[in-house]
C-alpha cells in the first residue's frame, strides 16, 4: 500500500453518509463493516457490528470473503478507508463503500457507538 492511497479517491469506491449507513443497517446484515482504525480508537467508539481490521491487516481480515461480499470501510477521517479500499480492490472486492469523512462525521452526525 503507498502513502498516497490514503488521498487518492479509488474509482468504484461508493461515498456513504451517516443516514445511508443507518438505513443499510436497519436492512439487515448484508453489508459487512470492517473498521480500519487502530484498535485503540476502535475501542473507543465503532459502529454496530464492525469488524475492527486495522489498515494493513484488512486484507488478511477479509481473504475468505467470497468477493462478491459488500464491504462497508471506516476509519477516522476516511483517507485510511481509502487507503484499504484500493488494497481490497486489488483482491478482487467490487462491492465497496465507506463513511466520507469517516468517525468524526459519525458522531457529529449523532449517530449511535458501541464501545468496547
Amino acid at each position: 500500500m503507498g502513502f498516497w492511497h490514503m488521498f487518492v479517491h479509488p474509482k468504484g469506491l461508493r461515498d456513504l453518509d451517516p443516514e445511508e449507513i443507518l438505513h443499510l443497517q436497519s436492512a439487515g446484515p448484508k453489508t459487512r463493516i470492517v473498521d480500519v482504525r487502530t484498535p485503540g480508537e476502535f475501542r473507543r467508539g465503532h459502529i454496530r457490528g464492525a469488524l475492527s481490521a486495522p489498515l494493513g491487516s484488512t486484507q488478511d481480515a477479509v481473504r475468505e470473503w467470497p468477493r462478491e461480499t459488500p464491504i462497508l470501510l471506516i476509519c477516522q477521517s476516511g483517507h485510511r478507508s481509502q487507503a484499504a479500499a484500493h488494497d481490497l480492490l486489488k483482491l478482487g472486492f467490487r462491492d465497496l463503500a465507506h463513511l466520507k469523512g469517516g468517525m468524526g462525521r459519525w458522531v457529529r452526525h449523532g449517530a449511535p457507538l458501541e464501545r468496547g
